[in-house]
């Protein structure tokens, strides 16, 4: 009898401990998002009066401190490649070496920022169909994503007979981008 409590409070123990680095990793990929959101809004130059992007630089300016380079761009990628190595080191460090994982976090820190990318260009072109009323901190953010994202592709192509061809193309473009890391990724996994 002793035996099998012995191993229900072993087994209690495990589940315990499995749980709370699994509350770790899921704490730190949520800290990786939002690393990520502050660097596609330092990169795209969006309104830093919104109320979201206020919020996100708020947050952000006591950890700011700790940067070590110069470029805020470059301290934000830093720390959110960080936080995805942390993740990836609890999940698979007896499995793999530190230098795969530093490779593997940068390239997938890298996809979430296309994908983030991806959804806003795709929630702008839906916003510009139905265009609301009633604008919000939220739609006006997608907007905006999306305006910043496609202006560099609307200087070289014009719009045709009153059609955007421009989302098309920056999509395209970030799927190709998103493959070419997925193979850099399954390359060093």
């Amino acid at each position: 009898m002793k035996k099998v409590l012995a191993l229900q409070s072993k087994d209690q123990r495990k589940y315990q401990m499995n749980s709370s680095l699994e509350i770790a990793v899921l704490l730190l990929n949520v800290a990786n998002y939002f690393f990520v959101f502050l660097l596609i809004f330092n990169l795209l130059k969006v309104n830093y009066y919104n109320p979201i992007v206020a919020a996100f630089v708020k947050i952000y300016k006591p950890i700011s401190i700790l940067g070590i380079f110069p470029n805020q761009v470059v301290n934000i990628f830093i720390i959110a490649v960080i936080l995805k190595l942390s993740s990836l080191f609890i999940l698979f460090s007896n499995q793999y070496e530190t230098v795969a994982l530093i490779g593997v976090a940068a390239i997938q820190t890298l996809m979430i920022i296309l994908r983030i990318i991806f959804f806003g260009v795709i929630g702008g072109v839906i916003l510009s169909w139905v265009s609301p009323e009633r604008s919000n901190a939220f739609i006006e953010l997608i907007e905006e994503i999306s305006h910043k994202a496609l202006s560099p592709v609307r200087k070289y192509i014009p719009s045709a007979g009153g059609l955007d061809f421009s989302p098309l193309f920056v999509l395209i473009l970030i799927n190709l981008l998103e493959s070419f890391l997925a193979d850099l990724l399954r390359s060093i996994v």
